[in-house]
């Protein structure tokens, strides 16, 4: 269903390029910590999941669009993850609403696969999210 791509960073050794030139719209990086980035796309791409589960989820949390896409990712294909399509759905919607291309297309091959309960439970977890994360922002 979902793959990754191999790639390989730019001759710097910034994945951060690199993802810029594969994630051409709604990337989310732009405000992110770059040395982070690097070493939590390294560790994901090594195989290092736990390490790359850790740092996605802190920049996922920060609003990296492109760490929730590979959130959505590990969640769909159980990397580093049990394997949980409703948790992957949550980080593909979430992504996708803050203009992750890649994230939509996910989010819809995995929505055609799921049934109606997993859907809404999955869209539930993502309300859940935003407005918890709207919540803080006003907080402050």
């Amino acid at each position: 269903m979902g793959e990754v791509k191999t790639m390989k960073p730019e001759p710097s050794g910034d994945w951060y390029e690199a993802i810029i030139q594969l994630h051409s719209s709604g990337i989310g990086v732009n405000d992110i910590d770059r040395d982070l980035f690097n070493e939590t796309f390294d560790a994901f791409m090594s195989g290092s999941y736990d390490k790359a589960y850790a740092g996605f989820s802190e920049l996922g949390e920060a609003g990296s669009s492109v760490s929730q896409y590979y959130l959505g990712m590990m969640f769909l294909n159980g990397k580093g993850v049990l394997q949980d399509f409703c948790m992957a759905h949550m980080w593909f919607n979430i992504a996708s609403s803050r203009g992750h291309e890649k994230a939509g297309k996910q989010l819809e091959k995995l929505t055609h696969s799921m049934v109606a309960e997993q859907v809404a439970e999955a869209q539930s977890l993502a309300r859940h999210w935003v407005n918890r994360k709207s919540s803080e922002d006003l907080m402050g």
